[in-house]
């Protein structure tokens, strides 16, 4: 039931209930070998009685993308209709892609492609579809990420438990415990061997000051004179830094160095299709658009939609002729810096939240004095026998030392 196939069949039963979830591996391309990346189409079963519908199973099958890729290209390679058409997937002036709801690509002309998020192949293509509106761009906020930062291994974020360091602990406690036992014992019977010393008349002679201050007005000037100098040496070159460039990804994100790890809150957006956008009056008619004034040269860049039936899937076909740009999508997390945090927003909720009042006063129940749960969090507890034991041990080195 953890299993991401088993969610978001479950998921799409609530879009489309006759429907498949065809999903492959994230960053499928990177691949040595993209014929043994297997295509995963699940469907969930609901059983329903008096009304209530509950999930029963996910069934489903898995097959290899490269066969699924094959019958794709042949399909859209060739005219189906009556008509002849002019231009098909295998032209050099279109880029066919198959889409599934989150926006990644399953199907492409480039094997290397499949897997990726789309938004890194053509953003400009991929904002315009959320304009569309037949993606929503969801933000999600992660108050409990991790961030690696090598250049300062040391932070304020706590060290991870090892087993080794319960060990410590318990050492540092009796190692404080017996320096604190023996700072408490009594003078011993016999006085410390002390050496001899000769009082001389010189040493408890006072020290003679002398009344050479310098002047106030010469003390300012120098105090003035320090602290000019430490501005003139100390001054930063106000400049201002590079825009920060995100570098295009070759590959699946590496997760952060433990030994450099730290606490962060981190903000990514995702992308979910908006099915009955494409499905108006019950036909699953394509939806063409057209980007305009992306080139100094004028020209025009249509682009068509089409949602594949029983499935969660959408077919998308790009002209190539006008260029409009490199602009990238990216759905790695990022960190943010300035946030109120999780625990301002938890508390903004709470607060914006209204309390609904109850209708009568309820100050008593018939059945509280029969609760006999009281705490006794004031109860003084037993000191274990390990404390003990140390204790005993304390006073039994303490008695030896003052007898000897």
């Amino acid at each position: 039931m953890d299993m991401p196939w088993y969610k978001r069949a479950v998921d799409q039963h609530t879009v489309e209930q006759d429907s498949f979830v065809y999903s492959v591996p994230f960053a499928t391309g990177f691949a040595p070998k993209l014929n043994t990346t297997l295509v995963t189409a699940s469907h969930a079963i609901f059983v329903e009685h008096r009304g209530h519908k509950a999930i029963a199973a996910v069934v489903g099958l898995q097959f290899q993308l490269d066969s699924l890729a094959k019958h794709f290209i042949n399909i859209t390679s060739t005219c189906t209709g009556m008509t002849g058409c002019r231009r098909t997937c295998a032209s050099d002036d279109l880029d066919c892609y198959v889409l599934d709801n989150n926006g990644f690509v399953i199907i492409s002309e480039q094997s290397e492609q499949s897997g990726k998020f789309f938004g890194q192949i053509d953003g400009t293509i991929m904002d315009s579809l959320v304009q569309d509106r037949i993606y929503k761009r969801v933000t999600v906020n992660d108050y409990q990420g991790v961030c690696s930062d090598s250049d300062n291994p040391y932070t304020a974020a706590s060290t991870s438990l090892q087993p080794h360091r319960i060990s410590a602990w318990l050492m540092k406690h009796f190692v404080t415990l017996g320096a604190t036992w023996l700072a408490m014992l009594p003078t011993p019977l016999r006085a410390w061997p002390q050496d001899d010393y000769t009082y001389n008349e010189d040493v408890f002679e006072e020290p003679t000051y002398t009344d050479e201050y310098e002047p106030f007005e010469d003390y300012n000037a120098q105090i003035d004179e320090e602290m000019d100098e430490f501005f003139t040496t100390a001054d930063v070159e106000n400049t201002t830094p590079p825009p920060k460039q995100h570098k295009p990804h070759t590959g699946p994100r590496a997760s952060p160095d433990p030994q450099h790890a730290r606490r962060c809150d981190l903000r990514t957006d995702l992308y979910m299709l908006q099915p009955e956008r494409l499905n108006q009056g019950g036909q699953n008619n394509p939806l063409k658009g057209k980007l305009t004034n992306c080139h100094v040269s004028g020209c025009e860049r249509p682009f068509s939609v089409q949602k594949i039936p029983h499935s969660n899937l959408i077919l998308l076909v790009v002209d190539t002729l006008c260029p409009c740009g490199s602009k990238q999508l990216d759905i790695e997390p990022l960190e943010e810096s300035g946030t109120i945090g999780a625990c301002s927003a938890r508390r903004q909720t709470q607060e914006s939240a209204k309390r609904r009042r109850p209708k009568k006063c309820i100050n008593y129940h018939p059945e509280e004095i029969e609760i006999q749960q009281c705490g006794r969090a004031t109860a003084l507890l037993q000191m274990p026998l390990s404390i003990v034991m140390a204790h005993l041990l304390m006073l039994a080195v303490t008695f030896a030392l003052t007898n000897a």
